[in-house]
C-alpha cells in the first residue's frame, strides 16, 4: 500500500518563526513601555531605594495624576495634572519616526523594513501620547525671547 503523504522529519521550529508570530504584541509592549517610561520618568527619581510596595504606589500616583489630575495615595505626595505640548518630541517619538521612515525607503535589500515601520507607528504614538503628558522640565524656552527663563522657586533671592 503506497503513503499518502510523505515522510517528513521532524523539524523543530526556530525563534524566529515565534518572533515572526510574535511580533505585533512585542511591537504594542514596546510602544506601551514607551508611554509609562516617558509619562513617569520624572516623577519616579523620588522612590529610588524604597520598598517595592512604594514604589508601586508612587508609579501608580504619576501615571494617574499626570493624566487625570488624581492621586490615589496621596501620603506618597501629590502630582498634578499635565498637558506639555513640547514633550511630544522626545527620544521615543524621534526613534519611531526614524523607525517609519526606514521602513518607506524604497530599496528593496533591507532587512525587515516591514517589522520596523510596524514598531516605529507603536513608538511614535507612545512617544507622542506620552510625551503629552509628561511634567515640563524645571528651565523651559520662552518662545517670545530668546532667554531662558527659570523657575522662580528654584532662584535664590537677595535682599538688599
Amino acid at each position: 500500500m503506497k503513503r499518502r503523504t510523505s515522510r517528513r522529519a521532524y523539524i523543530k521550529r526556530g525563534v524566529g518563526r515565534r518572533v515572526k508570530s510574535n511580533w505585533g504584541k512585542i511591537s504594542m509592549l514596546a510602544g506601551t513601555g514607551a508611554f509609562l517610561q516617558q509619562v513617569t520618568a520624572k516623577d519616579m527619581h523620588t522612590s529610588s531605594g524604597q520598598p517595592i510596595a512604594n514604589r508601586a504606589q508612587n508609579f501608580v500616583n504619576a501615571l494617574v495624576g499626570r493624566i487625570t489630575g488624581y492621586n490615589p495615595f496621596p501620603a506618597t505626595g501629590q502630582v498634578p495634572q499635565t498637558i506639555n505640548p513640547e514633550g511630544m518630541f522626545n527620544k521615543w517619538s524621534g526613534s519611531g519616526l526614524a523607525m517609519i521612515l526606514y521602513g518607506m525607503v524604497p530599496v528593496k535589500f533591507l532587512p525587515h523594513k516591514g517589522k520596523a515601520k510596524t514598531l516605529g507607528k507603536s513608538l511614535l504614538t507612545g512617544g507622542i501620547l506620552g510625551g503629552l503628558f509628561d511634567a515640563p522640565s524645571l528651565s523651559s524656552r520662552n518662545l517670545i525671547s530668546n532667554h531662558r527663563t527659570v523657575n522662580p522657586s528654584m532662584e535664590s533671592v537677595s535682599t538688599i
